[in-house]
């Protein structure tokens, strides 16, 4: 009995097999210390090992993360999908998954992705790798996080279990997926006045105040109007069109629109304009 409990702390089984060979008696199983501090108990599962053929230690498989945010109701939300298997069964997740050998990283992230949510091809940027080795308690499984910036509305909550969070204030998470999304956050907010990569969420032909709702939701702060206009008219982001917008209360505004409509995460210089204080941002919610 000793030697099986000594196996069963030293295989790479799933605790499944483990508990079905020795008929329902129960062994200690081995845990590998977390990176990541995280408020949910993690199901106990045995952690997978794996060898290259130099008899070195690899990593026992390689995963792949979208990080797919969307501004909703005034604030950046996060799209996650409830995990059912362990680790942490019932907390909420990023919807990756596990590579196939005949596909890319940024393939895996878009194939899981659509069979996760829905949600069909997204330009992907990629964010970052993750490869502490026990930022997994199934074993060293470094995944690739992907970044994209969507409509909220492309997501057909009725026809999936996919859900939008708040960013400021998540769900439960798994893993260190609670990492992930923050350095997603800071790599969308930090390139948000230096590409245009809002250009999905805003009509062909756009207002200002259109804009800057926008830009207040990816930002996460309230922008003096006057500054704002000034400050996007000198990115080079956007140009006039010439055009105003007709039918609404008060002074037609002018329309302006993106130089380019694709969609470019590459750095273009430009500064954020001047942020509002307390009273003067909710005076200017009212415009």
């Amino acid at each position: 009995m000793r030697d099986l409990a000594k196996l069963f702390r030293t295989s790479s089984w799933p605790l499944a097999n483990a508990k079905a060979v020795v008929a329902g008696l129960t062994f200690p199983v081995y845990h590998k210390p977390r990176l990541f501090a995280r408020h949910y108990t993690s199901v106990d599962v045995m952690p997978f090992t794996s060898r290259n053929s130099a008899e070195f230690e690899a990593p026992a498989g390689m995963t792949a993360a979208p990080v797919v945010l969307a501004p909703l109701g005034g604030r950046l939300h996060v799209l996650l999908v409830r995990r059912d298997d362990p680790p942490d069964p019932g907390a909420w997740a990023l919807p990756g998954g596990f590579m196939s050998r005949d596909e890319r990283p940024e393939e895996t992230a878009q194939r899981k992705l659509t069979e996760k949510t829905g949600v069909g091809a997204v330009y992907l940027e990629q964010l970052q790798t993750y490869g502490a080795p026990h930022r997994d308690p199934r074993g060293w499984i470094p995944t690739v996080a992907y970044l994209a910036l969507i409509d909220a509305a492309v997501l057909r909550a009725d026809e999936s279990q996919a859900r939008w969070w708040p960013v400021d204030d998540p769900p439960t998470l798994a893993l260190d997926h609670g990492g992930i999304i923050a350095d997603g956050v800071d790599r969308l907010r930090g390139k948000l006045w230096w590409s245009n990569i809002s250009v999905g969420l805003l009509p062909e032909r756009f207002t200002m105040p259109q804009a800057r709702r926008v830009f207040e939701a990816i930002s996460g702060v309230r922008y003096e109007p006057s500054n704002f206009r000034r400050e996007l008219d000198r990115s080079g982001l956007v140009q006039t069109t010439g055009l105003v917008a007709k039918g609404g209360p008060g002074r037609p505004a002018a329309l302006y629109e993106f130089v380019s409509r694709q969609p470019a995460w590459s750095l273009r210089r430009s500064r954020p304009p001047a942020t509002l204080g307390i009273g003067l941002a909710r005076e200017a919610a009212r415009r």
